[in-house]
């Protein structure tokens, strides 16, 4: 069920006011007290937008869900499907025929945001992305997502101009269903690289506040970034200091730093930190 969440008791206009710096190349930006329940920034956040792979999120909780009910493993082995192989955008080394286990595609989800990997796994749960999508749906319709449509397990664009949408409330409410629900996820969302058991290949994550050492935040330990031309840059970020845990909202920046600048704003607020600008960073997509 959708929780319902009230503003901090601060006037709203004294804070933007005070921070609208903080947001102007963002398009949708929130920060969620975890720990209260309670929204205590919040810019456009009931639209509907696409949001590119922030949606693998919900691809991430049904695998999850399923490790949980014993109905697929972290060991079994996966036949990589020329329809996933052949998926475009961010991927890892996978050719048709290969047989990778489900925790090797699972990390390239989580770290380099692999489409072929997503949509192997998809497969795997379902027998088809098409049927996962359908799980995808009825999974936001119980948790009481109204304004979440998905079209693919990736975000992808279809050829037809759909995609993944999602409003930035819609984000939160599935973060903070997964971070409750499978806390061990940040164990691996924390990790910077892992390397692949199948290829021995090494990944890295797209989540530069953990690579990059003038965007990084103290207690930052997630989530999930995405890129398409339709979404812009975005990021889910999640950061916890003395059992005090955040999630922000960052949608539709025009740059790969901007979106981790802008995330670093919002925890900074937070955890009444002083804000330290980022040195310039090399543009990254996914």
């Amino acid at each position: 069920m959708r929780k319902k969440w009230l503003a901090v008791g601060i006037p709203i206009s004294l804070v933007l006011l005070t921070y609208s710096f903080f947001f102007s190349t963002a398009e949708k930006t929130l920060l969620l007290d975890v720990n209260e329940d309670k929204l205590v920034i919040d810019s456009g956040i009931d639209e509907a937008v696409p949001v590119a792979s922030i949606s693998k999120m919900m691809t991430e909780y049904l695998i999850l869900e399923a490790i949980e009910q014993g109905i697929i493993d972290w060991s079994d082995p996966v036949q990589i499907s020329g329809e996933a192989a052949s998926k475009e955008g961010a991927n890892i080394s996978l050719s048709e025929g290969d047989v990778v286990p489900v925790h090797d595609l699972y990390m390239a989800m989580l770290l380099p945001s692999a489409n072929n990997a997503t949509v192997a796994l998809a497969e795997h749960l379902a027998d088809s992305e098409k049927e996962f999508v359908k799980k995808m749906n009825e999974k936001a319709e119980e948790m009481g997502l109204t304004k979440s449509t998905f079209v693919n397990a990736t975000g992808l664009t279809e050829s037809n101009s759909q995609s993944n949408q999602m409003s930035a409330r819609d984000i939160a409410v599935l973060a903070q269903l997964i971070i409750t629900r499978f806390p061990e996820i940040l164990q691996d969302t924390a990790k910077s690289s892992h390397t692949l058991l199948f290829s021995g290949e090494q990944i890295h994550t797209t989540n530069h506040m953990l690579t990059k050492s003038d965007l990084a935040f103290d207690g930052l330990d997630g989530f999930k970034t995405g890129y398409t031309n339709e979404a812009g840059y975005c990021f889910v970020g999640t950061a916890s200091r003395n059992g005090q845990r955040f999630i922000t909202v960052v949608l539709g920046t025009e740059n790969d730093q901007a979106r981790f600048v802008e995330t670093k704003k919002l925890l900074s607020f937070a955890f009444d930190e002083p804000y330290r600008p980022p040195l310039e960073a090399s543009l990254d997509r996914e």
